[in-house]
C-alpha cells in the first residue's frame, strides 16, 4: 500500500504531466541523443531512443516533485519553476537544503556546450556509462 506521501506525490505528478502534455523528444545532433525538457519544470532527460525518453522523463519529474514537497529546492529553483504540479500549499523556503556547489573554470566553448538543453543529463549519463565500464 502506498504511503500518504507517495499518494500526494502521484497526485501532483498527474497534475504536472497534464500541464506538460505530450512528451515529444527531439534529437540533438550535437549530443547524439534524444532530449526532452519543458519550460514549466527544470527537469530534462536525454536518452538513446524516443521511447526511453518518453518512459523515463516522468520519473525525473516525479523526483523533482518529491524534492519540492520535501522543501529541498532552493528558492531560486522554485522561482524559475512555472508549473504548478507538486507546489506545496505553503512553501517554507527556510527549510530548503542547498546542494553543495563548486566553482570550476572551463574553456568558454565547453561552458557554452554545457548550457545547451539536455547537456548536463547527457554528460551525467556519459559519466555513469564510463564509470560502470571501468569499475
Amino acid at each position: 500500500m502506498a504511503s500518504t506521501e507517495e499518494k500526494e506525490i502521484n497526485r501532483h505528478l498527474a497534475l504536472a504531466l497534464k500541464e506538460i502534455g505530450d512528451i515529444k523528444p527531439w534529437f540533438s545532433k550535437e549530443f547524439k541523443a534524444w532530449i526532452f525538457s519543458h519550460d514549466f519544470y527544470p527537469v530534462e532527460y536525454a536518452g538513446d531512443t524516443k521511447e526511453e525518453v518518453i518512459q523515463n522523463y516522468p520519473l525525473y519529474v516525479k523526483e523533482f516533485i518529491r524534492h519540492r514537497l520535501q522543501g529541498r529546492l532552493s528558492p531560486l529553483m522554485e522561482k524559475k519553476t512555472k508549473g504548478h504540479g507538486g507546489r506545496p500549499e505553503a512553501l517554507d523556503h527556510h527549510k530548503c537544503i542547498k546542494e553543495e556547489k563548486v566553482r570550476v573554470y572551463l574553456p568558454k566553448d565547453i561552458a557554452d556546450l554545457l548550457k545547451e538543453p539536455g547537456a548536463l543529463m547527457y554528460l551525467r549519463g556519459l559519466i555513469r556509462v564510463c564509470h560502470h565500464t571501468h569499475a
